[in-house]
């Protein structure tokens, strides 16, 4: 029986802040099992059915949380359907409760999985299971279960690696200077971040760069932070999650751009 050290579960939700209500009837699930359960609120506020954005915030979070934490995904556009609902557990040592629908593989290599389990054991499931709630009713009380110490083999059947969803993010080198990539997140700020890794560019700070999206071409610098610009000057820095981001010193990209999560844009070095 895998034991776990910690008590940790985090939730990642597309619920909203009209959607609080939910949050709280999932923790409510989670208390009912295990009370000593630290939740912790990772994000509610993910744009309604975003696979992209939910991979980014689940990716750009999990590894700075202990070993053994359990991170629960509710952003579930399938719910009710025959998709299923999976365990993962990494070679690193962080499990992840959700929908097979293409975000868990957006957020790691699939050979970081040690193993990965359909959950179908609906001893460890609410009575009744709501057809639209399965976060309540299903992911909650696993979650739960789970960090109380239950075999993560209790709760159902392996699940083979090779069925697990994939859902296609574009990222493409075009040619020596231009990189063809997709925009998977934008904050308050209007900060676009893309998924184009920081360590896959070389370049020196000040370089010139551009951003090709439609007819549009905008160019901006190269830096290491916004101040190395004037105030509402475009720039590209690498970000504190490790990807390229292109911003505006004091000012909003993406409004400014027109640019939205999803959108496929071109970098040019």
């Amino acid at each position: 029986m895998e034991k776990l050290n910690h008590q940790i579960i985090g939730l990642i939700t597309d619920f909203g802040a009209r959607g609080q209500h939910y949050v709280a009837s999932i923790k409510g699930s989670i208390l009912n099992i295990n009370p000593r359960a630290n939740i912790i609120d990772i994000a509610h506020s993910i744009t309604p059915f975003s696979i992209i954005e939910a991979a980014y915030i689940i990716k750009s979070t999990y590894s700075h949380y202990p070993k053994n934490t359990i991170f629960i995904i509710v952003v579930d556009p399938g719910v009710g359907s025959s998709r299923e609902i999976i365990i993962i557990k990494t070679k690193s040592g962080y499990f992840f409760i959700g929908p097979n629908n293409g975000i868990l593989t957006n957020v790691f290599d699939t050979r970081e999985i040690s193993k990965c389990i359909n959950i179908k054991n609906k001893q460890y499931f609410n009575s009744p299971v709501s057809k639209t709630f399965h976060g309540r009713d299903i992911m909650a009380p696993i979650g739960a279960y789970l960090s109380k110490g239950v075999d993560i083999d209790k709760f159902g059947p392996k699940f083979p690696i090779t069925k697990l969803i994939d859902f296609p993010v574009e990222l493409k080198k075009i040619s020596n200077n231009e990189f063809r990539c997709t925009i998977q997140y934008i904050d308050d700020f209007g900060n676009i971040i893309t998924n184009l890794k920081g360590n896959s560019l070389i370049f020196k700070e000040d370089t010139e760069m551009a951003i090709k999206t439609g007819e549009q071409k905008i160019r901006g610098n190269f830096v290491k932070f916004f101040e190395e610009v004037f105030v509402n000057s475009l720039l590209f820095t690498v970000g504190s999650s490790g990807f390229l981001e292109i911003s505006k010193n004091q000012g909003n990209a993406a409004s400014d751009l027109g640019l939205k999560v999803g959108d496929i844009i071109t970098v040019e070095l």
